[in-house]
Formats: C-alpha cells, structure tokens, sequence
C-alpha cells in the first residue's frame, strides 16, 4: 500500500514541478523588481505621509464641524426671520386698509396751481 502512495506522490511531483519553472520562479523575479523598485526608506515615507494626511483631515473634520454649527444657526436664523417677515406683511395690510378708509374720511384733494 506504500508503494502506491509513493508512486502517486512521484508522479503528482512530477506533474507540478513545471509550475515551480513557469510560475514560481517568475513571481518572485517580479517581487525582486518591487522590493528594488520600493527602495529603503519607501515604507517609513509612505508611513509618515499617511500620519500628516489623518492630521489633516482631523483639522478639516474640525473646520467642517464649526461651519455645520454655522449653518444650523443661520438656518435657524432664517426661519425667525421669515416669521417676522410673515408678521410684517400681515401688519402691512392692516396699514393699508386703515390708511384707506382715513383717506376715504378725508375731503377730496385739490389741486393747486404751481404744484
């Protein structure tokens, strides 16, 4: 029963070992060419510029919180002042009709010369 086992592994090593040729030895030809391209330093860089880029967008995060707090007042500002607004359209009707009937209670206007 051995003997089979071995056998299988023999022939299943003989079938893969193309692909320690054509595909092993390329990927780590590419590797080799990534860790060059990446150079020293590359990860320390790439680590630091992420470190100021969380800094700011913690800065914008605090800008955007202030002008959100901005907007809500000044939405709130406007709302009272399309109520008073409202208010002083209705009072201006009132205006209007009393200051007709003051002039409908008025003799009628006359004209004078040099006017």
């Amino acid at each position: 029963m051995s003997t089979g086992l071995e056998d299988r592994v023999e022939r299943l090593e003989q079938k893969v070992d193309h692909l320690v040729n054509e595909e092993v030895r390329p990927l780590k030809a590419q590797v080799d060419r990534l860790d060059t391209w990446a150079g020293p330093g590359q990860n320390e860089t790439l680590s630091s510029n992420l470190a100021e880029l969380r800094k700011m967008f913690r800065s914008f995060a605090k800008v955007q919180a202030g002008h959100t707090r901005k907007l809500d007042t000044l939405t709130k500002d406007v709302a009272g002042l399309k109520t008073d607004v409202a208010g002083l359209k209705a009072d201006m009707v009132e205006v209007k009709d009393r200051l007709g009937e003051i002039l409908d209670r008025l003799p009628p206007r006359q004209e004078t010369p040099g006017r």
